[in-house]
């Protein structure tokens, strides 16, 4: 008798063992956090880094990013790769992305797009009409236009400038924005209109600003994702809007803006 209640009592403190060992587990998956998954247009790559540490020290919720062009990640989405936050370089995407029911809420303008001209060891801070002429250069790099809202941005520019139609010849293109500047750092090409935030403290102080008067706003657009990390997106949309986050893209290149959503 003595033997089976000393059984019974091993067996049940395992028990206990088992169900307290179970409890812990559940606690520390209910305390663990997901990663926040970001589509981020190639320009802002690497400002999105610098918020996401940001982020990430502010939340606990760290940041995983795929860059590439807008297009390009608006098709990545469509074919059902998974990310919990789109972040576009114009608005006309995750326009797309609502209409077509991907999103979750409405886009809401995160940063306006600064466009430059830049060429690799030339000072264009104050000279940069000079160039932008027909016989000013031979070749140019602009982003592809059907892919990247800044090739819109260059192609405006250069028809507001009125020699779209005399150098489109002389036009390279990249598949994004960023592969734009590589061709004009790589020697490929004698410059390049780009992302004013892609350029490094040093070249930014070569490169011309071109006027916002010669293009259309870049307004760049951020949206949840429906079947995403519902709860850290919205933390991340509205992260975007504190002194934190805007102080970090004004020392990146970015315009700020009041807080716009685009309702349709």
């Amino acid at each position: 008798m003595l033997k089976q209640l000393l059984l019974t009592f091993t067996m049940l403190l395992g028990l206990g063992a088992v169900f307290t060992s179970a409890d812990e587990n559940t606690q520390e998956n209910v305390g663990q956090t997901e990663t926040l998954n970001l589509a981020v247009a190639a320009d802002f790559a690497p400002t999105a880094e610098q918020l996401g540490k940001e982020f990430t020290t502010l939340t606990g919720i760290p940041i995983k990013i795929a860059s590439d062009s807008s297009e390009a990640l608006l098709q990545m989405i469509k074919k059902g790769s998974q990310f919990d936050v789109y972040m576009s370089a114009n608005t006309n995407y995750p326009v797309i992305l609502q209409k077509e029911g991907y999103t979750d809420g409405n886009p809401v303008i995160y940063a306006l797009g600064t466009l430059a001209l830049y060429a690799k060891g030339k000072e264009l801070t104050h000279s940069g009409l000079d160039l932008l002429v027909p016989g000013g250069f031979s070749k140019l790099a602009v982003a592809n236009p059907k892919e990247s809202p800044y090739g819109v941005a260059a192609k405006e520019t250069l028809k507001k400038l009125g020699i779209y139609e005399q150098v489109q010849s002389q036009l390279v293109y990249g598949d994004n924005v960023v592969k734009t500047l590589q061709m004009v750092e790589s020697g490929e090409v004698e410059a390049g209109l780009i992302a004013y935030a892609d350029l490094n403290d040093e070249e930014k102080t070569k490169a011309w600003i071109v006027p916002s008067r010669m293009h259309n706003p870049i307004k760049q657009a951020q949206v949840a994702l429906k079947n995403g990390n519902a709860a850290a997106s919205q933390k991340w949309i509205k992260f975007i809007e504190t002194d934190t986050a805007r102080n970090v893209l004004i020392s990146s290149g970015y315009g700020i803006t009041s807080v716009e959503e685009i309702n349709q």
